[in-house]
């Protein structure tokens, strides 16, 4: 290799010389590119060279460094080595930051650092006009990729394998030399090292600002961008990046060790950080983003009493208005204009609560992101349904705009039609959209009368109260795991629409966000969100036993969460593949289902439905450990029934063939979407049919326990046996 790319932000150049001045002092040919120099992300992963990338708190809160970078990192080859590695940032007065990646409170951490950077701006770009406003316009588009792209980028860094610090430096810096093809280099190192051990370089914390000995990329900085809502935690190194030449190597003064690199935590610490990025919501209205964030950090530090009692009263506010000072839009989004004709609605005193998404979903209108338009303005519904004009805008830009949710945007324009009944423009989206849906049947819902002012109606005599109580059972508690997306996704729906209360857990929180916002819109569903990585048995724990009281009855355990990896003979087999289905498919399952089952058991009632896959009825060839996994499921699921049977608790299994509208195939497959058109030439089961098949177990009379379903599409009679003549 001709050099070795070192990358990282500006405000960790000492540590970037640290691993240098170690490292170089036999011949290790790093090249120094900072987050000063411009496109920074293309800099360093563009140059065809491997890569040592310090990921740190400055750097994962740097602009100039996250601008890009997800876009460079996916088209960096995979046959070059890259090196993530976590160290600690650094604050502007030296003092040291904590980092890691490793948890989901972590990532919100940054994922909400993005988002807080982009509201500010969107702020100042509702309220700009003119030459201002563009001036604005390149920045807000520029965070807002940032904040959408921060998660991905994190779950990038750690199924690239990121080590930290103390792994880096372990064993006189072993796995740099293995992961960069350089293993006949360790030996003299060591031996150098051994020899000359005064030469082992302090402590980054304890380093004097010189340049590197190995030299600096030279290159023009970055243009100054207007307004950046980020914080600088940069410093100034114009001696750094204006540095060309190579220097001879300059040992550090002696010490007698090599100092641990096990910083003391900062003055903030990750329970502190959640504490403050909850409270940053709340305080603007979004009461129920800060819970969702304290929800995860209470159950990411349970013995936090900080986090539980700030956990505990942002509970209490839910339902409370929260008076936001936000600036009012000057104008609606564009093509969403009120109607004259419509009457006035006075908005609750709550109005301002849905405010802020007003304002963030008209802006993300204007930019053309309509999934998050849609979004934010979904959440100010869910906060004040009063709201004006927000079923109109809602329903009018998802029916134009969002094709997918079709189903829902008649759900908005019924409702807008229930405010405003003479809307003729809503009238005719929502005729043509059932036309749509059901060619040549009668609408229910016709052109609003060509009259300048429909007829008065007289309202209905309202009834008379009953006054006796009335005891309403509670509606029964379902338990989703893997409800992000395919068949998890479409059992919350099915059950949503029967009036469920729903408990979803998966690992992308944005997801489930997401999956929730459309439940609560199309059928007013309560759900809990439980993010978590089902592999992780403390994540699990801490999950369940972060349930509030009112959820903790579990009625039905749906244990989805499962997938394939990898379609290979077993020779050839991927170990990191089958630890994946193993950790997933078997060890997740029997996690949670251990910890929900003692409640079940506790009330002598409860339903435990498992999915399996036909997987595991027929082994295939290549199929081996999927197969394998699936078939413990099946086994799992009669051993839990044989346990569970005298404590009255039903205990089911469904077992499905091909199953479309899932992320099956792009999961066996790594991501290559070529790879996974598996089900063009015939018609597969789709996730809705398993999710009611799913349904229909649990909605039998308790005396009955469907044990098992066995399903395949019509075109698939075995596993190996499908008719491929076309759909």
């Amino acid at each position: 290799m001709n050099r070795i790319i070192l990358a990282c932000s500006a405000a960790n150049i000492d540590l970037a010389h640290h691993i240098d001045s170690q490292l170089s002092r036999i011949g290790i040919p790093f090249e120094l590119v900072v987050s000063e120099v411009s496109k920074w992300p293309e800099k360093v992963f563009g140059a065809g060279e491997p890569v040592l990338l310090l990921i740190t708190e400055n750097m994962l809160t740097d602009r100039s460094c996250m601008d890009g970078l997800l876009d460079a990192l996916k088209r960096f080859p995979g046959n070059l080595p890259f090196l993530p590695v976590v160290a600690d940032g650094k604050d502007e007065a030296g003092n040291p930051i904590p980092t890691s990646i490793e948890r989901m409170v972590n990532m919100l951490h940054y994922m909400n650092h993005w988002q807080n950077a982009w509201l500010k701006i969107s702020t100042d770009y509702q309220a700009a006009s003119g030459a201002e406003k563009l001036s604005i316009e390149k920045e807000l588009d520029a965070v807002r990729l940032i904040a959408n792209q921060t998660g991905d980028m994190i779950t990038h860094f750690r199924e690239k394998g990121a080590v930290s610090m103390a792994e880096l430096e372990a064993n006189d810096f072993a796995l740099f030399f293995d992961k960069f093809g350089l293993s006949d280099w360790h030996g003299q190192y060591r031996r150098l090292v051994a020899e000359n051990p005064e030469t082992v370089i302090p402590s980054p914390t304890l380093l004097p600002e010189t340049p590197l000995s190995s030299g600096i990329l030279a290159l023009e900085p970055v243009e100054e961008p207007p307004s950046d809502p980020t914080p600088d935690h940069s410093h100034s190194h114009d001696s750094h990046t204006s540095h060309t030449s190579h220097t001879s190597h300059d040992l550090s003064p002696s010490h007698d060790s090599h100092p641990s690199h096990d910083l003391s935590p900062a003055h903030d610490s990750p329970a502190l950080t959640a504490i403050q990025d909850a409270h940053f919501w709340i305080e603007r209205g979004h009461i129920e983003r800060g819970v969702e964030l304290l929800q995860l950090a209470a159950a990411e530090f349970p013995e936090n009493e900080e986090v539980q009692t700030a956990y505990l009263q942002a509970l209490s506010q839910l339902d409370k208005p929260v008076e936001v000072n936000m600036p009012e839009t000057s104008q609606p989004a564009p093509q969403v204009q009120p109607q004259p004709e419509a009457p006035e609605v006075t908005p609750p005193p709550a109005v301002q609560d849905a405010g802020p998404y007003d304002l963030m979903g008209n802006t993300a209108y204007e930019k053309g992101d309509f999934l998050f338009a849609k979004y934010c303005w979904d959440r100010a519904a869910e906060l004040n349904p009063a709201y004006p004009d927000i079923y109109r805008k809602l329903g009018l830009m998802t029916a134009e705009h969002l094709h997918d949710y079709r189903e829902t945007a008649v759900v908005y324009l019924k409702k807008a039609l229930e405010i405003n009944p003479s809307d003729g423009e809503v009238h005719r989206i929502l005729n043509e959209l059932q036309a749509e849906a059901s060619p040549g049947k009668t609408e229910s819902w016709q052109e609003a009368p060509s009259i300048p002012t429909p007829e008065p109606v007289q309202p209905a005599p309202e009834p008379v109260p009953d006054e006796s109580p009335v005891d309403e059972a509670p509606r029964p508690i379902v338990l989703i795991t893997g409800a992000t997306s395919g068949i998890g996704r479409a059992t919350a729906e099915v059950f949503a629409q029967n009036g469920y209360r729903l408990i979803l857990t998966g690992r992308r929180v944005e997801r489930l966000v997401e999956v929730k916002n459309h439940l609560n819109t199309a059928y007013h569903s309560d759900v809990l969100l439980l993010p978590f990585d089902v592999r992780d048995a403390g994540a699990v724990q801490s999950a369940i036993d972060s349930i509030p009281e009112s959820y903790r009855e579990i009625d039905v355990l749906v244990n989805n969460a499962g997938l394939a990896k990898g379609l290979s003979p077993i020779h050839e087999g991927s170990l990191e593949h089958w630890e994946t289905m193993i950790d997933t498919n078997v060890k997740g399952l029997l996690y949670i289902t251990r910890l929900v089952s003692q409640g079940m058991v506790a009330r002598r009632q409860g339903h435990i439905i498992n999915v399996g896959s036909s997987a595991g009825k027929e082994v295939y060839p290549n199929g081996n450990v999927y197969c394998a996994t699936k078939f413990a499921v099946d086994a799992l699921t009669k051993g839990i029934r044989y346990d569970l049977h005298k404590f009255n608790i039903r205990v089911s299994q469904v077992s499905p063939g091909h199953v479309e509208e899932t992320e099956f195939a792009l999961n066996r497959f790594d991501g290559d979407a070529e790879r996974a058109k598996i089900y063009n030439d015939f018609q597969p089961l789709k996730a809705s049919d398993v999710a009611d098949a799913i349904y229909f177990m649990a909605s039998r009379p308790p005396h009955v326990n469907v044990q098992d379903l066995f399903l395949f599409g019509t075109q698939q009679a075995a596993s190996m046996l499908i008719d491929r003549s076309g759909r």
